[in-house]
Protein backbone atom coordinates (compact mmCIF):
# COMPACT_ATOMS: atom_id res chain seq x y z
CA UNK A 1 0.00 0.00 0.00
CA UNK A 2 2.44 2.40 0.29
CA UNK A 3 4.05 1.67 -3.01
CA UNK A 4 0.59 2.91 -4.04
CA UNK A 5 0.67 6.04 -2.35
CA UNK A 6 3.63 6.92 -3.34
CA UNK A 7 3.08 6.25 -7.42
CA UNK A 8 -0.38 8.18 -7.01
CA UNK A 9 1.97 11.31 -5.39
CA UNK A 10 4.53 10.87 -8.18
CA UNK A 11 1.52 10.41 -10.86
CA UNK A 12 0.06 13.53 -9.65
CA UNK A 13 3.47 16.08 -9.89
CA UNK A 14 4.13 14.30 -13.31
CA UNK A 15 0.75 15.02 -14.83
CA UNK A 16 1.31 18.78 -13.66
CA UNK A 17 4.80 18.86 -15.59
CA UNK A 18 3.37 17.15 -18.36
CA UNK A 19 0.56 19.26 -18.75
CA UNK A 20 2.24 21.91 -20.39
CA UNK A 21 1.38 22.56 -23.59
CA UNK A 22 -0.85 19.96 -23.82
CA UNK A 23 -3.91 19.12 -24.56
CA UNK A 24 -4.95 20.11 -20.96
CA UNK A 25 -8.40 21.42 -19.29
CA UNK A 26 -8.77 22.00 -15.86
CA UNK A 27 -11.85 21.82 -13.65
CA UNK A 28 -13.51 22.43 -10.57
CA UNK A 29 -16.13 20.35 -9.10
CA UNK A 30 -18.55 19.91 -6.25
CA UNK A 31 -20.55 16.88 -5.58
CA UNK A 32 -22.86 15.30 -2.90
CA UNK A 33 -24.60 12.26 -2.25
CA UNK A 34 -24.33 9.06 0.42
CA UNK A 35 -21.69 7.28 2.48
CA UNK A 36 -21.56 4.29 4.87
CA UNK A 37 -19.44 1.15 5.90
CA UNK A 38 -19.23 -1.88 4.57
CA UNK A 39 -18.80 -4.83 6.36
CA UNK A 40 -18.20 -5.71 10.02
CA UNK A 41 -20.21 -3.30 11.58
CA UNK A 42 -24.07 -3.51 12.14
CA UNK A 43 -27.16 -1.36 13.13
CA UNK A 44 -25.72 2.09 11.25
CA UNK A 45 -27.56 3.63 8.45
CA UNK A 46 -25.45 5.81 5.45
CA UNK A 47 -25.39 9.59 5.67
CA UNK A 48 -24.61 12.17 3.33
CA UNK A 49 -21.72 13.44 2.36
CA UNK A 50 -20.17 15.67 -0.06
CA UNK A 51 -16.78 16.28 -1.92
CA UNK A 52 -15.10 19.72 -3.25
CA UNK A 53 -11.95 20.01 -5.23
CA UNK A 54 -10.37 20.61 -8.81
CA UNK A 55 -8.06 18.51 -11.32
CA UNK A 56 -6.88 18.45 -14.34
CA UNK A 57 -7.86 16.40 -17.74
CA UNK A 58 -5.24 15.67 -19.79
CA UNK A 59 -5.17 14.05 -23.34
CA UNK A 60 -3.34 11.24 -23.89
CA UNK A 61 -3.89 10.77 -27.17
CA UNK A 62 -3.79 12.97 -30.22
CA UNK A 63 -7.35 12.38 -30.75
CA UNK A 64 -8.63 13.07 -27.28
CA UNK A 65 -10.09 10.05 -26.45
CA UNK A 66 -7.62 8.81 -23.80
CA UNK A 67 -7.19 11.20 -21.03
CA UNK A 68 -6.14 11.38 -17.68
CA UNK A 69 -7.25 12.83 -14.24
CA UNK A 70 -5.59 14.07 -11.49
CA UNK A 71 -7.70 15.82 -8.75
CA UNK A 72 -7.54 17.06 -5.14
CA UNK A 73 -10.77 17.10 -3.14
CA UNK A 74 -12.08 17.60 0.38
CA UNK A 75 -13.98 14.66 1.10
CA UNK A 76 -16.34 13.82 3.81
CA UNK A 77 -17.71 10.37 4.63
CA UNK A 78 -19.03 8.74 7.74
CA UNK A 79 -22.13 7.19 9.25
CA UNK A 80 -25.61 7.33 10.97
CA UNK A 81 -27.31 5.29 14.00
CA UNK A 82 -29.72 5.81 16.33
CA UNK A 83 -29.37 4.88 20.12
CA UNK A 84 -29.52 6.08 23.25
CA UNK A 85 -27.27 8.87 25.57
CA UNK A 86 -26.90 9.03 29.36
CA UNK A 87 -25.90 7.20 32.68
CA UNK A 88 -28.80 7.62 35.37
CA UNK A 89 -31.26 9.21 32.87
CA UNK A 90 -31.33 7.05 29.24
CA UNK A 91 -32.86 9.18 25.76
CA UNK A 92 -33.44 7.96 22.84
CA UNK A 93 -30.46 9.66 20.57
CA UNK A 94 -29.31 10.12 16.87
CA UNK A 95 -25.53 10.47 16.52
CA UNK A 96 -23.75 11.08 12.91
CA UNK A 97 -20.37 10.44 12.60
CA UNK A 98 -18.03 12.07 9.70
CA UNK A 99 -14.75 11.70 8.81
CA UNK A 100 -12.81 14.24 6.75
CA UNK A 101 -10.64 13.13 4.08
CA UNK A 102 -8.36 14.96 2.18
CA UNK A 103 -8.49 12.75 -1.00
CA UNK A 104 -6.52 12.38 -4.66
CA UNK A 105 -8.13 10.41 -6.86
CA UNK A 106 -6.53 9.47 -10.04
CA UNK A 107 -8.22 8.19 -13.19
CA UNK A 108 -8.07 6.60 -16.56
CA UNK A 109 -10.58 8.04 -18.80
CA UNK A 110 -12.01 7.67 -21.93
CA UNK A 111 -13.76 10.49 -23.89
CA UNK A 112 -16.04 9.72 -26.17
CA UNK A 113 -17.84 12.95 -28.39
CA UNK A 114 -21.94 12.92 -29.12
CA UNK A 115 -22.05 15.98 -30.18
CA UNK A 116 -19.95 19.27 -31.29
CA UNK A 117 -18.70 19.89 -27.51
CA UNK A 118 -21.00 17.09 -25.93
CA UNK A 119 -18.97 14.48 -24.87
CA UNK A 120 -19.65 11.08 -22.45
CA UNK A 121 -16.24 10.11 -20.59
CA UNK A 122 -16.04 6.91 -18.76
CA UNK A 123 -13.54 6.56 -15.76
CA UNK A 124 -11.93 4.23 -13.57
CA UNK A 125 -8.76 4.43 -11.32
CA UNK A 126 -7.77 4.84 -7.51
CA UNK A 127 -7.37 7.33 -4.77
CA UNK A 128 -5.36 7.56 -1.51
CA UNK A 129 -6.68 10.05 1.52
CA UNK A 130 -5.54 11.38 4.63
CA UNK A 131 -8.20 11.85 7.44
CA UNK A 132 -8.01 15.32 8.61
CA UNK A 133 -10.60 15.17 11.27
CA UNK A 134 -13.16 12.93 12.77
CA UNK A 135 -16.06 13.38 15.35
CA UNK A 136 -19.55 12.44 16.47
CA UNK A 137 -22.34 14.60 16.46
CA UNK A 138 -25.80 14.06 19.03
CA UNK A 139 -29.11 15.26 18.76
CA UNK A 140 -31.56 14.71 21.34
CA UNK A 141 -35.58 14.23 19.82
CA UNK A 142 -37.87 16.45 20.44
CA UNK A 143 -35.44 18.84 22.19
CA UNK A 144 -32.95 21.60 21.00
CA UNK A 145 -29.89 19.36 22.43
CA UNK A 146 -27.11 18.44 20.89
CA UNK A 147 -23.70 17.56 21.83
CA UNK A 148 -20.52 16.96 19.83
CA UNK A 149 -18.04 14.80 21.16
CA UNK A 150 -14.71 16.71 20.21
CA UNK A 151 -12.36 13.39 20.17
CA UNK A 152 -10.59 13.13 17.01
CA UNK A 153 -11.46 9.42 15.62
CA UNK A 154 -7.98 9.59 13.89
CA UNK A 155 -5.65 11.03 16.88
CA UNK A 156 -7.41 8.33 19.14
CA UNK A 157 -9.99 5.62 20.63
CA UNK A 158 -13.27 7.38 21.79
CA UNK A 159 -15.48 5.63 24.58
CA UNK A 160 -17.91 8.87 24.55
CA UNK A 161 -17.61 8.43 28.35
CA UNK A 162 -19.60 5.18 28.66
CA UNK A 163 -22.51 6.93 27.93
CA UNK A 164 -23.34 6.14 24.59
CA UNK A 165 -25.40 2.64 23.63
CA UNK A 166 -26.93 1.55 19.57
CA UNK A 167 -30.17 0.37 19.53
CA UNK A 168 -29.95 -2.63 20.95
CA UNK A 169 -28.74 -0.86 24.18
CA UNK A 170 -24.92 -2.41 23.53
CA UNK A 171 -21.81 0.52 24.74
CA UNK A 172 -20.88 2.01 21.71
CA UNK A 173 -16.58 2.30 21.86
CA UNK A 174 -14.76 3.59 19.00
CA UNK A 175 -11.07 2.37 18.34
CA UNK A 176 -8.60 4.60 16.83
CA UNK A 177 -9.30 4.81 12.80
CA UNK A 178 -6.97 4.52 10.30
CA UNK A 179 -5.83 8.09 9.20
CA UNK A 180 -4.64 6.87 5.82
CA UNK A 181 -7.28 5.75 3.67
CA UNK A 182 -6.99 3.84 0.03
CA UNK A 183 -9.47 2.53 -2.82
CA UNK A 184 -11.09 2.35 -5.87
CA UNK A 185 -13.16 5.04 -8.01
CA UNK A 186 -14.79 5.20 -11.30
CA UNK A 187 -18.10 6.97 -12.50
CA UNK A 188 -19.13 8.73 -15.88
CA UNK A 189 -19.34 12.08 -16.86
CA UNK A 190 -21.95 13.86 -19.37
CA UNK A 191 -19.51 17.75 -20.65
CA UNK A 192 -21.79 20.17 -22.54
CA UNK A 193 -19.26 22.88 -23.10
CA UNK A 194 -17.80 24.24 -20.11
CA UNK A 195 -20.65 22.24 -17.78
CA UNK A 196 -20.16 18.99 -16.17
CA UNK A 197 -22.62 16.57 -14.68
CA UNK A 198 -21.25 13.66 -13.21
CA UNK A 199 -21.76 10.38 -11.16
CA UNK A 200 -19.30 9.12 -8.85
CA UNK A 201 -18.71 5.31 -6.66
CA UNK A 202 -16.07 4.64 -4.19
CA UNK A 203 -14.86 1.62 -2.31
CA UNK A 204 -12.13 1.31 0.23
CA UNK A 205 -8.94 -1.07 0.15
CA UNK A 206 -7.79 -0.43 3.49
CA UNK A 207 -10.28 -1.02 6.81
CA UNK A 208 -11.14 2.45 8.67
CA UNK A 209 -10.32 -0.21 12.00
CA UNK A 210 -9.41 -3.67 12.44
CA UNK A 211 -12.99 -4.90 13.59
CA UNK A 212 -16.47 -4.13 14.32
CA UNK A 213 -17.36 -1.31 16.96
CA UNK A 214 -20.91 -1.28 17.42
CA UNK A 215 -24.33 -3.62 16.76
CA UNK A 216 -24.31 -7.17 16.99
CA UNK A 217 -21.24 -8.83 17.42
CA UNK A 218 -22.52 -12.18 15.78
CA UNK A 219 -23.76 -10.23 13.04
CA UNK A 220 -20.50 -8.47 12.65
CA UNK A 221 -18.28 -11.70 13.18
CA UNK A 222 -20.69 -13.07 10.08
CA UNK A 223 -20.06 -10.15 7.67
CA UNK A 224 -16.25 -9.81 8.27
CA UNK A 225 -15.50 -14.10 7.17
CA UNK A 226 -18.01 -12.95 4.29
CA UNK A 227 -16.47 -9.79 3.00
CA UNK A 228 -12.57 -11.26 4.69
CA UNK A 229 -12.07 -8.06 6.00
CA UNK A 230 -13.17 -4.94 8.45
CA UNK A 231 -15.23 -2.37 7.89
CA UNK A 232 -14.42 0.10 5.04
CA UNK A 233 -15.82 3.54 3.38
CA UNK A 234 -18.13 3.72 0.73
CA UNK A 235 -19.60 6.27 -1.12
CA UNK A 236 -21.68 7.19 -4.12
CA UNK A 237 -22.34 11.06 -5.83
CA UNK A 238 -23.12 12.81 -7.90
CA UNK A 239 -21.53 15.96 -9.06
CA UNK A 240 -21.36 19.23 -11.36
CA UNK A 241 -18.26 20.89 -12.44
CA UNK A 242 -16.91 23.70 -14.42
CA UNK A 243 -14.12 23.11 -17.09
CA UNK A 244 -12.13 26.30 -17.98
Amino acid sequence: MKKLKAFLIIMMVATASAAKGQDVNWQARIGGGIACLFGGVSDIDERTGFHVGGGADIGLSKNGVFRLQPELRFERKGWQFDGYYGNEQIMEAHFKTRLDYLELPVMAAARLRLDGQCFLTFKTGAYVAYGLQGKTHMNIPNTDSGKTFNQNHFSKSCDFHGMVYDKESRKVDYPKFNRWDIGAIGGIDLTFNHIIIGGEVSYSLKRVCESGFIGDPISNITTLILTGGGPKNMSASISIAYQF
